[in-house]
């Protein structure tokens, strides 16, 4: 085989591997390992601050005894005058937050402040056009935050006061962990910062073992620290640090590379090391205005819109062109009329059909005719009262709520705080429609819903007629003796976390020592966790997005977002391992040049030919001796 060939088919095959690695490598999170798929509150408008009385989540469930039913949720529909998230002045205004928050200043660490953000999903709520820093450096302050009059007018630390105020104000923690974080009063603003990233990360185990790995040790990180080594790790792992540069590469190279990296993860080109700080600057403005709102945006075009202070009017121009093919001109429509369009042609603006919390009306189309349906309100406050049609309800529970057999319902949810004798109250009215035909049996053979009541607090009771069954804090399924069908469970609760069950050989639900279970109680679930059936028959309890415990099948079906990224990286991994089995095809075929030729291998050929030159030599020789 030519030594050409060996070096090419080395060459494919490498290329192959290489890839797959990276791809693996690239694809670990190194940042806080949290779900940042829910922000915090969803409302419809931005505030200053968020109402005490408002309901941070509702969800509603017209059939909790079925599989399929106890993981579907009511759609909600809002009801309001103005259907959209925001209007022209706010948007300005936020597309001005933004172009502040996203340009860099030479040799600043913004980038990689703003990498870290967003791991955590603070920077899809770091904007408050509304809100000035000293506003939220004031805020932090009335929680105990020590922020020095130095550091209010730091541009650096500005950022990290944003950053603290938008997960403390929206309680992120709360969201991710189902439980409140208090940090100590008197704790100054980077320390701060550090505790609550910390926290929601679970220390991160794998930025402290990059730490000692490179480094020795990750005592006493500051909040510049964290974000350094986050950032070096980051890099490092994408290919942008060589494992020798690791311990000598400056700070102020990191966060360019961090730059770098986030303008080609959009797609722009980029030289690291010819670019000028401009080309830097600008490109990486482009490319976080263009991921914020998800738009394909042209640097040269941000440029230009930037010199006429109209990069909000390009973004509209862009939305409308991108999403429905329509033209809008500066010299024919003012900013106003460019918004009008966008808000009416494309669906930019409109409201999700979901919970809102400052929207106080909903319609809600039950899908089969019903006589009860279970509601789970979620206050802002845990000592809210919350009251339906009157009667006392619980908060961040199911409860199980008795309805009319008519076309048409109204149901009230009225939620009040009362603090310091003042009380501030949010009514929420939900239409409810009635389905047509009847629903359907039971799936979970056997299993009966029967409600506990919480005898250990809460904020309500059993209700009366025209209102709500009674609700507590443990739903109970009464399970026969026998065998029981639990594929694809998905309850709510996290009682489980201490109480594995599982399945004996005959099906039967039974507890960690053999013995058959006839009930089991299941308290509400922290959002961002499920009840599985694991393949081994045990139920256990996961992270939504922890999918080492569902099955294959589960997974391709799965169409949530993180089901269709499995999708991207299944395929991305079946064409790899495809491009690999070429290579080493070509590989083999280059190599075995002992390929057969007229049915006869090299080796064949040539013991051949050389035995028909000696018996050609031999019938020479006997003729010559033959003369003689």
């Amino acid at each position: 085989m030519k030594k050409t060939h060996r070096i090419l088919a080395f060459v494919i095959t490498f290329i192959v591997l290489a890839s797959s690695l990276t791809a693996s490598v690239s694809a670990r999170e190194f940042a806080p390992d949290i779900d940042i798929s829910n922000p915090g509150f969803q409302t419809q408008y931005a505030y200053s601050e968020n109402d005490i009385s408002w309901l941070r989540k509702l969800v509603i469930k017209e059939d909790m005894l079925t599989a399929g039913g106890i993981v579907t949720e009511n759609t909600l529909y809002p009801v309001t005058d103005y259907p959209y998230i925001t209007d022209a002045p706010h948007f300005m205004a936020e597309v001005n937050e933004c172009i502040k928050t996203y340009t860099l200043d030479e040799n600043s660490q913004r980038a990689a402040y703003l990498y870290l953000l967003e791991q955590v999903g603070a920077l899809t709520i770091i904007s408050e056009p509304n809100v000035s820093d000293r506003t939220k450096a004031d805020w932090l302050r009335e929680q105990g935050i020590i922020i020095t009059a130095e550091e209010q007018n730091d541009p650096e630390k500005i950022l990290m006061i944003s950053a603290l105020y938008a997960m403390m104000k929206n309680d992120l923690y709360y969201v991710y962990k189902g439980e409140h974080l208090t940090i100590p009063a008197g704790t100054p603003l980077e320390e701060a910062l550090v505790i609550y990233l910390s926290s929601l990360s679970g220390q991160n185990s794998a930025l402290t073992a990059f730490i000692k790995r490179f480094f020795g040790n990750d005592n006493g990180l500051t909040f510049n620290d964290y974000v350094y080594y986050t950032s070096l790790m980051a890099l490092f792992t994408s290919g942008y640090v060589s494992a020798t540069e690791v311990t000598t590469i400056t700070r102020n190279e990191v966060y360019k590379r961090v730059a770098v990296m986030t303008i080609r993860n959009y797609g722009l080109a980029i030289d690291s090391q010819k670019a000028s700080y401009e080309e830097i600057q600008q490109k990486y403005l482009t490319a976080m205005l263009g991921t914020h709102y998800k738009l394909s945006l042209d640097p040269e075009a941000i440029i230009r819109a930037q010199i006429n202070r109209s990069i909000p009017y390009y973004i509209l121009q862009s939305m409308a062109y991108q999403d429905a093919k329509i033209t809008i001109s500066q010299s024919k429509y003012s900013y106003n009329e460019c918004f009008d369009i966008v808000l009416k042609k494309t669906d930019r603006f409109k409201l999700d059909n979901e919970f809102y919390s400052d929207v106080h009306e909903y319609n809600v189309y039950l899908d089969h005719s019903r006589t009860e349906i279970s509601i789970n309100p979620t206050p802002v406050s845990a000592s809210s009262i919350i009251t339906l049609n009157g009667q006392p309800i619980f908060g961040s529970q199911y409860n199980k709520i008795s309805i009319k057999n008519v076309e048409h319902q109204v149901l009230n949810i009225v939620c009040r705080y009362t603090a310091n004798g003042n009380t501030a109250t949010s009514t929420y009215k939900l239409n409810i429609y009635q389905g047509v035909t009847p629903g359907p049996d039971s799936n979970l053979t056997g299993i009966i819903q029967t409600i506990v009541n919480n005898s250990n607090g809460g904020n309500g009771g059993s209700g009366g007629s025209g209102g709500s069954g009674g609700a507590g804090g443990n739903v109970t399924f009464t399970l026969p003796q026998g065998s029981v069908n639990l594929p694809g469970l998905n309850l709510t609760g996290p009682h489980l976390f201490g109480n594995i069950l599982s399945l004996n050989e005959k099906g039967q639900l039974v507890d960690q020592n053999g013995n058959i279970v006839s009930q089991a109680t299941y308290e509400t679930l922290p959002e961002g966790y499920k009840y599985v059936l694991a393949e081994n028959g045990i139920i256990q309890v996961v992270p939504i997005s922890n999918l080492t415990t569902t099955s294959e099948a589960d997974s391709f079906f799965d169409d949530s977002p993180e089901g269709q990224k499995r999708k991207v990286t299944l395929g991305v991994s079946t064409a790899l391992c495809v491009l690999l089995l070429v290579a080493l095809a070509v590989t083999l075929i280059l190599i075995k040049k002992k390929k057969k030729v007229n049915g006869k291998t090299p080796d064949s050929v040539t013991k051949a030919r050389k035995a028909k030159e000696k018996a050609k030599k031999a019938k020479l020789e006997a003729k010559a001796q033959k003369r003689k």
